[in-house]
């Protein structure tokens, strides 16, 4: 493109000693927003970076440069992150500030993940994301839900189009998104409304088409459409490089899968259930399964857990829970420790005993019904690591119609709000505890009940004993 000469003027100024001001900053930033302009911006930055480091070592350079260190810093980091039209994939930055402030992308889903070395980005500032396992998923403002499998490296650039370094990536691109683009080292794919996969390992990509159809960009040749269920390997340069194959459709993981696995029990007897965990083992650690009951008359006893990979036992919790109304429930947790050594990619299974829990009075009998639904959850993280500190503060949820709020208070105590009114009696003068990960509170007016809470992460409450829905921290505006 031909720059402006605002645009010029502005970058110069940046360069210089005397750098931006905060008007001059704002401006560069509303500019940057036009991709065209954000392109030009970078190939300076990367000239200006590959200059710096051919002097780096002569005497007297540090005299004839005529840009300021900060601004070496700040040029390698645009010129490393957003390339110029296509991406190396072996070297990383931060996005420069003008940019980090419109990236609009948030990270909204985590399983499983395994940093790179150097532990978890500041993300969005860092504007890029590496993993060696797991799942990662970003939301951009237009609402473009990317998903990540590990290993993986993926980089925003700006608030329409990112660039995959390596990685497995399936992005969600809804109506009014439509051009959102993904660059990799050979090329680019442009959306043109769609879901849309890629696959990229080194010099190779596979890009296939879930519904709708991309443009598939290559250097010095016309844009190439890639429609629904179709699937290209490109390996090569320019279209000579491609070789059509079949989509494969479960390669891919295309929404963070959930944890929560339906369970119900009709009948009397023990049954041995499996539930098909797999996608949501990615690494070594210490897994949980929690069995909660949501409704009926029955509670259940559960035992015997077992964690299978391609059917070979790896981790098992023999002991037996009961899992029922608020008085019943008791040991409803399981430890399913997968060690280094253990663990490997294959079909992850985890097996029960469940059996009804003994009744009395009228109800006792062989050929009365049985009725009791419930949740596995399978967990990981916080769920047997969190402290006290992290659960402090607001939690949201809704049951029956009503909006509930708790709030853990750092002095212990516990308030409860109920569509917005404060609920006095609820836990009158009780404090909680944490105790191996898990909350602990009393019931009122129930002797030796408790409820128990876990965090799924730092933004989910688990009811690990009530039958309510995860609840989600209040964030203070």
């Amino acid at each position: 493109m031909t720059p402006s000469p605002e645009l010029r003027k502005l970058i110069d100024q940046m360069l210089a000693d005397g750098g931006l001001g905060k008007v001059e900053t704002s401006r560069l930033e509303e500019l940057l927003k036009d991709r065209e302009a954000l392109r030009y911006y970078t190939e300076v930055m990367a000239q200006e970076s590959m200059m710096a480091e051919a002097l780096e070592g002569i005497e007297g350079a540090e005299k004839t440069v005529r840009f300021p260190v900060r601004a070496l810093a700040l040029a390698a980091a645009a010129c490393v992150v957003f390339g110029v039209g296509f991406f190396s994939g072996r070297e990383h930055g931060e996005p420069p500030p003008a940019v980090v402030k419109s990236l609009g992308v948030q990270v909204t889903g985590l399983m499983g993940v395994e940093w790179e070395e150097g532990g978890a980005p500041d993300f969005p500032a860092a504007g890029r994301v590496a993993f060696r396992s797991g799942l990662v998923e970003l939301t951009y403002a237009s609402g473009v839900r990317v998903t990540l499998e590990g290993p993986a490296d993926f980089s925003v650039i700006n608030p329409a189009s990112g660039s995959l370094a390596n990685g497995k990536l399936v992005a969600y691109v809804p109506p009014g998104a439509e051009g959102f683009t993904v660059d990799y080292a050979q090329g680019k794919v442009v959306d043109l409304g769609t879901e849309f996969a890629m696959d990229v390992a080194g010099a190779r990509a596979e890009v296939g088409v879930f519904d709708g159809e991309v443009k598939l960009h290559l250097p010095g040749d016309e844009p190439w459409s890639l429609f629904q269920d179709q699937a290209v390997v490109h390996h090569g340069v320019g279209k000579m490089g491609l070789t059509a194959v079949p989509l494969d459709r479960e390669k891919f993981v295309r929404r963070m899968p959930a944890r929560d696995f339906r369970w119900e029990v009709t009948s009397h007897g023990s049954r041995e259930v499996e539930f098909d965990v797999t996608h949501l083992i990615w690494k070594p650690s210490d897994y949980r399964a929690i069995f909660k009951w949501m409704e009926g008359r029955d509670a259940i006893v559960v035992r015997n857990l077992e964690l299978r990979r391609d059917g070979k036992v790896v981790a098992s919790d023999l002991h037996e829970g009961v899992t029922g109304n608020l008085r019943l429930v008791r040991d409803n947790v399981f430890s399913l420790d997968v060690k280094p050594g253990d663990f490997k990619r294959g079909r992850w299974t985890l097996h029960a005993t469940i059996d009804t829990y003994p009744r009395e009075g009228a109800l006792a009998g062989e050929n009365s019904p049985v009725a009791s639904v419930g949740l596995l959850q399978f967990e990981e993280g916080l769920v047997s690591k969190a402290t006290a500190e992290d659960f402090i503060g607001k939690w949201s949820y809704h049951h029956l119609g009503s909006h509930y709020v708790r709030e853990f208070h750092a002095d212990r105590r516990l308030e409860l709000f109920v569509n917005d009114k404060l609920q006095p009696e609820a836990f009158p003068g009780f404090r909680w505890e944490v105790e191996g990960g898990v909350l602990k509170i009393g019931v009122p007016k129930m002797a030796n009940v408790y409820e128990r809470h876990a965090l799924r992460d730092r933004d989910t409450l688990i009811f690990m004993s009530n039958h309510y829905g995860t609840a989600t921290r209040v964030t203070e505006k």
